[in-house]
């Protein structure tokens, strides 16, 4: 049993939505353990963003790509932390042996599949809720931990006034059971995004709106050609387009931006930002329109609006979250989604396809978006 709890340890190595959804639950692990250093480990192409959290005190880069050697050697450092708390939020074969290799005093996570014989104590996996609230769950578990009932007990810590209400603060006004994230970012950022901006001729003054045409996998991108056709047709109202993404996205974003008429009228920055300096953009948008990928979530958590097009994934869990307006567009008449598939069983891609950019425009138009 555990009565004094200085250094935590949490690893998730998921991608950046993940990260951003689990936002909440740092804010809840810090009120739990106010005085301790909460450290976390993190996927290296995502980690960036969550040096802006403020409830956490350092972030390890992990790359999955590291050889054998290599990760042993990065868990043997973090090691020498001497951490009292490991906490596994992700749950998987590769986060389980390395919380094992950084030894802290005690381990909580999930585990299944016979994981659990890495951890001192195993908490149950059951995601059927949105990712923020499998998160939320999780702090609620570790208040009920017998392995953490000393500490809770000396520092009169209970289930019914921290953590579980406190991780609550960030609230949508029409539903008080849905926290979401906030990102702050520092003023350095926003003053290389201001210079990238202007370089690239776009004023402040100027109203944009941002297209980002990524997905981790092909079945998640909405057609190159559609999204085109809506850079033309917002251009037409008079709104900036502004195309983001990561290094790998470039290709198809040159692609996209030749086949646009109204060029006076488009920029791009994909492939020329880090995570940070993208959201420091993103503060400055009317609105980002994308599918669901990684830099919709942050667009959410900077607080501007969102329009996220789904197709086979599952919005129950993935969908964006934060103080702006998010608005979902998905084919409702399709019963084959979410398959959760990275290629169409059906081979007809509908839950994309037939989503055309004047149904977009005009669901952005009747919500009052543009």
């Amino acid at each position: 049993m555990m009565k004094e709890i200085k250094r935590i340890v949490v690893i998730d190595l998921l991608y950046l939505g993940d990260l951003l959804f689990a936002h909440p639950f740092f804010e809840g692990l810090r009120e739990l353990f106010p005085e301790a250093r909460i450290d976390l480990v993190a996927n290296s192409n995502f980690s960036g963003i969550m040096r802006a959290n403020n409830n956490i005190d350092h972030v390890y880069s992990y790359n999955k790509n590291w050889p054998t050697a290599r990760s042993y050697n990065f868990a043997k450092k973090l090691k020498m932390n001497n951490y009292q708390l490991g906490i596994n939020i992700h749950g998987n074969w590769r986060t389980a042996l390395l919380l094992k290799l950084i030894s802290p005093a005690q381990s909580i996570g999930y585990g299944g599949k016979g994981r659990g014989i890495f951890l001192d104590e195993e908490v149950e996996k059951n995601i059927n809720s949105h990712m923020i609230e499998f998160y939320l769950e999780f702090l609620d578990q570790l208040q009920q931990s017998q392995l953490l009932e000393d500490y809770f007990v000396k520092n009169k810590v209970t289930s019914d006034n921290t953590a579980s209400k406190s991780s609550h603060k960030n609230i949508e006004p029409q539903n008080s059971k849905k926290a979401f994230p906030t990102l702050s970012v520092a003023e350095d950022y926003q003053q290389k995004a201001e210079l990238k901006l202007k370089k690239m001729g776009l004023k402040l003054e100027d109203e944009f709106i941002v297209l980002n045409t990524g997905g981790s996998w092909k079945t998640k991108r909405w057609p190159e050609e559609y999204f085109a056709e809506i850079a033309d047709q917002l251009a037409k109202k008079n709104y900036m387009i502004l195309f983001v993404g990561g290094p790998s996205d470039t290709e198809r974003v040159n692609y996209i931006c030749n086949k646009i008429d109204n060029q006076n009228m488009i920029y791009n920055l994909s492939g020329k930002t880090s995570l940070l300096e993208l959201a420091a953009v993103l503060q400055r948008a009317k609105l980002m329109v994308s599918g669901d990928t990684g830099p919709v979530h942050v667009a959410a958590a900077v607080g501007i609006n969102t329009a996220a097009i789904f197709g086979p994934s599952d919005e129950e869990m993935y969908a964006p979250r934060g103080k702006g307006k998010n608005i979902l567009i998905k084919n409702v008449d399709l019963s084959c989604r979410p398959c959760g598939e990275h290629e169409c069983p059906l081979d007809h891609f509908k839950c994309m396809r037939e989503l055309s950019p004047k149904m977009i425009v005009e669901r952005l138009g009747t919500e009052g978006m543009i």
